[in-house]
């Protein structure tokens, strides 16, 4: 199982920039997807 102060840091670091960065609707959708993805493995509730 993925940590959750493993899955918060890839999130703040990596997909919260990148969510700012990006214009697309659907870009955002999906880097949203992928966090919540991460923070399901790690157990924590989706967003």
């Amino acid at each position: 199982m993925l940590s959750s102060e493993d899955a918060n840091k890839i999130i703040e670091t990596f997909l919260s920039p990148m969510w700012f960065f990006v214009t697309s609707q659907e870009d955002k959708d999906e880097i949203h997807r992928l966090a919540n993805a991460l923070r399901l493995a790690s157990g924590q509730p989706q967003n």
